[in-house]
């Protein structure tokens, strides 16, 4: 399923949370504001990141080797 925000990165949240509610079994993220909002949404979810800059830093990630461990602040 595919949701476009057509620029409108206000919408990021809501899109995310659109997804969540469908149950989808992916979200791909392109980008930092994407990523933050898709895990905002959920913690279940598993999240592509394409253009994460710096994940570990950001906290997206808690290490490029354990990519799956985050911590959310």
């Amino acid at each position: 399923m595919w949701r476009p925000s057509h620029g409108r990165t206000e919408r990021y949240t809501d899109l995310a949370g659109e997804l969540v509610r469908l149950k989808v079994d992916v979200i791909i993220a392109p980008d930092n504001p994407t990523i933050a909002a898709a895990q905002k949404a959920t913690k279940t979810i598993p999240i592509v990141m394409i253009l994460a800059m710096d994940p570990v830093a950001t906290g997206f990630v808690g290490s490029l080797a354990r990519p799956g461990a985050i911590s959310l602040a």
